[in-house]
């Protein structure tokens, strides 16, 4: 009990070491949300030994919705995706918006 509050509360490995980071851009109004996958949480084992998500991700800015659905191999490496409302975008795409926002009064 005392290593698992010392792991809580002193730094030790988190839950969101293992995450998987997505960023999705919505097509309503151009929005950009990160999207994080604990795959060990957040996986289905489909009937081919595969695994999958499917989320529908909500921006908050003009609340549009965009639905991915990712597969990954037994290794959780990725295998396909599909994204309906949106596209995939980089990092560098999210971290300039939300500068631009942080400017924004």
């Amino acid at each position: 009990m005392l290593d698992l509050l010392k792991r809580l509360f002193a730094g030790g490995r988190s839950a969101h070491d293992d995450a998987l980071i997505y960023y999705v851009k919505g097509y309503k109004c151009n929005a950009i949300t990160r999207v994080r996958i604990d795959p060990r949480s957040e996986l289905s084992r489909d009937d081919d030994d595969t695994f999958f998500v499917r989320k529908v991700v909500v921006d908050n800015q003009c609340y549009g919705k965009v639905e991915i659905e990712l597969r990954f191999d037994g290794s959780y490496r990725e295998i396909s995706r599909r994204i309906t409302g949106g596209e995939f975008t980089s990092q560098e795409e999210w971290q300039a918006q939300q500068r631009r926002q942080a400017r924004q009064p």
